[in-house]
C-alpha cells in the first residue's frame, strides 16, 4: 500500500507482525542496487530499515525515524527513545537476534548488497513461523 502523506494514514500503533508485513511490501518496491548493508542510510542507499525510515511514509507514521541522517557515520534508526538495533527490535517487536537475522548481512551469508526481494522473502518466512496470538 502506497501512502503519500502521513496525515492520510490511520493513526494507531500497528503490531510488530503488521510492521514486518509492511516492510516486506515496501522492500518489494525497491530496485536492485539501492539496498546495502554497509550503512543505515546515506546517499540514497542504505539497509532495509534505513530506507524504510527515510522513504516509507507508513513506517514514519508508526514512529520509525533516522537520527543524524545527513551523516554516514552517525546515521542510525531511532524509535521511542531507543537507537540502533534496540530501536529496530522494539519497532518490529522481535528480539535483537531476530532483528539482525532479518535486517543485517549476517542473515544473508554476509552478502553486502542482497536484492530487496530476498529480504522481503526472509521477512515473510519469519512471519509464517510466528504463532498467531490467541
Amino acid at each position: 500500500m502506497k501512502h503519500t502523506s502521513i496525515g492520510l494514514i490511520r493513526t494507531y500503533r500497528a503490531p510488530g507482525e503488521e510492521r514486518l508485513a509492511e516492510m516486506a511490501a515496501f522492500l518489494d518496491t525497491l530496485p536492485a542496487g539501492m539496498l546495502t548493508f554497509s550503512r543505515w542510510y546515506g546517499h540514497s542507499r542504505g539497509c532495509a530499515v534505513g530506507l524504510a525510515a527515510m522513504h516509507c511514509t507508513w513506517m514514519k507514521a508508526q514512529g520509525l525515524k533516522l537520527a543524524d541522517d545527513t551523516s554516514l557515520k552517525d546515521c542510525r534508526p531511532v524509535y521511542e527513545g531507543l537507537s540502533d538495533w534496540d530501536a529496530v527490535a522494539a519497532f518490529f517487536e522481535v528480539d535483537i537476534e531476530t532483528a539482525r537475522r532479518l535486517f543485517s548481512r549476517s542473515g544473508y551469508a554476509d552478502e553486502l548488497r542482497p536484492h530487496p526481494r530476498a529480504i522481503a522473502a526472509a521477512v515473510r518466512r519469519h512471519l509464517a513461523c510466528v504463532p498467531v496470538a490467541a
